[in-house]
This record gives C-alpha cells, sequence and structure tokens, in this order.
C-alpha cells in the first residue's frame, strides 16, 4: 500500500474534494445570474403601463411592414436604426407587435447587461465590485427608462459594454484573433448605432495614456489596436456615408445652450430625479477618484474616458450642428454603474454596502414609479385614446362603419394622429381612414402620406360615426369641423386627453 508524504496526501485530499470543472463554471454563474435577474425583476413589472409614444411609434411602423418594404424605408431614412429594426422585425414576425412585444427585448437586454457587469469587474479581479455596479446599473434611473423603452438605448449600452470588455481581453490576449473580435464588435456597435463610434474614440484616449505610460508591452499593443480599428472604420464607411445623407433626420436637436448643462448633470444617467443626481455625482467622482490611482490599462484608465469623451465630443461638435441629446448616451450607463459601485466598494463593512444600495433602491422607486404612469412619455396617453375610440365604437353597435381623420400630433409636425393608430392597431380595425394617400409601408418612408380632407371626404359616405383624433397644439378642430358640417356632419361629442382631442361627428 503506497503511503502519502503530508503534502501528497493534502494535494490529493484537495483534489478529490474540489468541485468539478462543470461545478465551478455553475458557481462562477450564480453571480451574474442573480444580477441579471434582479434587474430584469426591476425592469418587468408595469412595463406596458406607461403610453407607446412618438419613438416607440417609428419603431412600430418600421418593422410592422414587409422586409422589402424596410429595405427600401432604411434607404432613405434612419439608417442609422437598420439593424435594430432588423432585430425588432424578426421578433414581430416570431410573435406578432403588441407594446410588450415591442418593448420587452430591452428588459431582457438590460438584465444581460447588468450580468456582463459582473464579468467585466472580474476581468480585473473586482468580483464584489462587480456585484455591487451591477445593482447600481439597475437602479440608475435612465436604466429603468430605458428598459422600458422599444427603442435601440439597451442595446447599445449592452454592446458599449461587450466592447470594452473585448478590448480589455485583446490587450491581454495578444492575440490576433481577440483583435479580430474587437473589430467585428465596432462594427456590429456602430452598426446598431453609430454614435457607438464615441466608444472607440474613449478606448483610443485610453490607448494613448497607456502608451504614455511607456509600459513594455504598449507600442505593440496599441498598434494591433489601431489596425482593428482601422479595417472596422473602412468597413463602416458606407453606413457612415448613409447616416450623413440622412441628417436632415435630426433637425430637430438643439445646439448647445444653457439647458444642456441640466440635460447632463441631470437627464443623461439620472432622467429627472435630483436627489440620485446628487448622490450619484458625488459617488462617481469620489468612484473615478479611486479607480485612477492604479497605474497602467487599470479599470480606471477604461472608464473615466468612456464617462468624459462621449459627453464632451457631442457637446463641443453641437456648438456648431446639433447631435447631442442626453438619450444619445445612455451606452455609458454601464460605466457610471462601475465608477459609482468603485465608491461603494471601499465601505466596510458589507453590511454597509448593502445599505448604501438600499439607500439607493429608495432614491430610484419615485423614478421608477413616476416613468410607469401613463403620461410618462411627452405628457400624452395614446392608450387612453385608443381605449375611448374602441369603446365609443362598440356602443354605436356591431357593424357599424366607422371613419377616421388622423389630424396633428404634438411636438412632431411630420407625423399625424395615425401614430396612435400604429401604437394600438386592435382600437382601429375595420376603419375607414378618411386622407390616406399612401400607407407607410408603401411610401418608402417612415410615415405615410395624406390628401386634403376636402378631396377625400366622399370616403365617409358609408360611415355612421367619424372622428377627428389631433393635437391641442395646431388644433384642427375649426377647420375639419367647418368642412364636416358644409358635408351634413355635426359635432356629437368631444374628449379631451392630454395633448389629443377626439371629436365624434354623426350625421
Amino acid at each position: 500500500m503506497t503511503t502519502l508524504l503530508p503534502s501528497r496526501r493534502a494535494a490529493a485530499t484537495a483534489a478529490a474534494t474540489s468541485p468539478s470543472p462543470a461545478r465551478r463554471l455553475a458557481r462562477s454563474a450564480i453571480a451574474p445570474l442573480a444580477a441579471g435577474l434582479f434587474a430584469l425583476g426591476i425592469s418587468l413589472p408595469g412595463i406596458t403601463s406607461a403610453s407607446i409614444w412618438y419613438d416607440e411609434a417609428a419603431t412600430i411602423t418600421a418593422v410592422t411592414r414587409s422586409w422589402p418594404q424596410l429595405w427600401e424605408m432604411v434607404q432613405t431614412v434612419d439608417a442609422v436604426h437598420a439593424l435594430y429594426y432588423t432585430l425588432m422585425h424578426v421578433v414581430v414576425d416570431l410573435v406578432g407587435y403588441s407594446p410588450l412585444s415591442l418593448r420587452l427585448p430591452s428588459a431582457i437586454i438590460v438584465g444581460l447587461t447588468s450580468a456582463m457587469l459582473v464579468l467585466f469587474a472580474r476581468q480585473f479581479g473586482r468580483p464584489r465590485l462587480g456585484i455591487v455596479a451591477a445593482v447600481v446599473f439597475a437602479l440608475l434611473p435612465r436604466t429603468t427608462w430605458m428598459a422600458t423603452e422599444g427603442r435601440s438605448y439597451a442595446l447599445t449600452a449592452l454592446l458599449a459594454l461587450v466592447l470594452t470588455m473585448a478590448l480589455v481581453h485583446a490587450v491581454h490576449a495578444r492575440s490576433r484573433r481577440s483583435w479580430v473580435i474587437y473589430g467585428v464588435l465596432v462594427v456590429l456597435s456602430c452598426t446598431v448605432f453609430i454614435y457607438s463610434a464615441l466608444i472607440v474614440v474613449a478606448h483610443a484616449l485610453s490607448m494613448v495614456r497607456w502608451l504614455s505610460l511607456r509600459t513594455g508591452n504598449a507600442l505593440p499593443t496599441v498598434r494591433r489596436w489601431l489596425v482593428a480599428s482601422a479595417i472596422a472604420t473602412i468597413a463602416l464607411a458606407p453606413l457612415g456615408l448613409a447616416v450623413i445623407a440622412q441628417s436632415g433626420q435630426v433637425h430637430w436637436l438643439d445646439t448647445t445652450d444653457a439647458s444642456t448643462a441640466t440635460n447632463v448633470v441631470l437627464n443623461q444617467w439620472f432622467y429627472s430625479s435630483w436627489p440620485f443626481a446628487t448622490v450619484g455625482w458625488v459617488l462617481m467622482i469620489l468612484g473615478c477618484s479611486f479607480l485612477s490611482r492604479r497605474r497602467g490599462l487599470s479599470l480606471g484608465s477604461i472608464v473615466v474616458p468612456l464617462l468624459v469623451a462621449p459627453t464632451a465630443i457631442l457637446i463641443l461638435v453641437s456648438f456648431a450642428m446639433p447631435l447631442y441629446t442626453p438619450r444619445y448616451v445612455a451606452m455609458c450607463l454601464p460605466f457610471v454603474a462601475i465608477a459609482i459601485g468603485a465608491a461603494l466598494d471601499r465601505i466596510r463593512p458589507p453590511a454597509a454596502i448593502a445599505a448604501a444600495l438600499a439607500i439607493l433602491a429608495v432614491l430610484a422607486v419615485p423614478q421608477i414609479e413616476q416613468q410607469r404612469q401613463p403620461e410618462a412619455r411627452e405628457v400624452t396617453d395614446w392608450s387612453a385614446v385608443a381605449d375611448w375610440v374602441s369603446a365609443d365604437r362598440l356602443s354605436a353597435g356591431e357593424g357599424a362603419m366607422t371613419a377616421i381623420i388622423y389630424g396633428n400630433v404634438y411636438g412632431h409636425p411630420t407625423a399625424t394622429a395615425r401614430v396612435v393608430a400604429y401604437s394600438y392597431p386592435d382600437a382601429f380595425t375595420g376603419t375607414i381612414d378618411v386622407t390616406l394617400d399612401t400607407p407607410a409601408a408603401e411610401s418608402g418612408q417612415l410615415w405615410e402620406t395624406t390628401r386634403p380632407l376636402q378631396e377625400t371626404l366622399y370616403r365617409t359616405t358609408t360611415a355612421g360615426v367619424t372622428y377627428l383624433i389631433t393635437s391641442t397644439s395646431r388644433d384642427q378642430r375649426p377647420a375639419v369641423t367647418e368642412t364636416m358640417r358644409e358635408a351634413g356632419w355635426n359635432v356629437a361629442h368631444v374628449e379631451q386627453f392630454p395633448n389629443l382631442t377626439v371629436v365624434r361627428f354623426e350625421r
């Protein structure tokens, strides 16, 4: 019988009792999985409570048309969102359109981003920081907003984080394949949202700082980064040219002015919560200070440029050409969470960290509740309009023909109140669209084209009831009422909603 030396006996015992690779993998997945489920648990309740709004209606009209029609549209407008529309088109093809199917992907992506934050911090040997940052990320007011938004903001934040993780991995792996992966992710991120190029600019600042420290392997690594980024930029050139050609679609953005400061300090990361913003900025500044104390390609040298560069560049450019709006830098939210988490991670003992996170949760609750109010988006409630029209149509009796005149919609001169029907189509099934000329799906544009009411009034001849849905601004009621009266229609009822009015005409 073989006798083991004490050291060998200990090693054999450890080998016999150590978990298998599968078990170690399962254990390492517990924290990311818990973080993802926590974020998802915050995002899902009341996800459809807030009414659909204009930006989401743009997603709806894009993804509910055929594939050839979508391709035709993005060649003239919204090329910047083409890949996101493609992904959402697949979702709609699989499960159909509803407010839930529109917003659920964003909630799931927020959960995934929270999980990835844990893995990101592990790249720097900071597992506890990853868990803290994941919780902070889930609670940030702009995160809780984008988790219930049928747009690409959640996806841009995830890709910004994954791209940064790929950079860190490539720096340490020093393999050609890792840099190829980084370049591919640059192309993917910028295709989803062209502003993601600002993440690459922030990476460039990290590379320059690392190079300035004259670390032994910095120069060859920076060269590889430069080659990968240059190839990705060349690959993105066609998209960039298409976006520039369509730049008129952001005419609504404002140049940098006095309100920009409020947008930066409050709106872009903390939505409308001054208490959260006050605490958040204090913790963020402290966290950046703590993270920046380490030399080399540290977590601080990666995170700080990501917090500063995208916002600063957009604001500076916007002095000449408007490009900045707060939600466009939502892609930086994971790094906001890392900075805040770095400050909280210095707290001892762990129970005190839990207490600090609980305070942030208390600060987050009012925003979460506010964001789930029916009128949370642009102070309007299209769902209430749709519900009222649906109920009123039923009161007219089964089989009664209904006509709809879609007027203006508040704040958006290129669209009409038809956005309500796109968003809540069941309420308008079987109605006569009085002024429609070319449906949106056939127009090659984002929205439909229309004709003057005087030219299409004949379409109401078979209707028993006609509704006018119009904005309270640029109100079309006087002109439409006069035209309808001349054709034998009288106002029977007026129902007022936030920023919308519904008028029922009867013969």
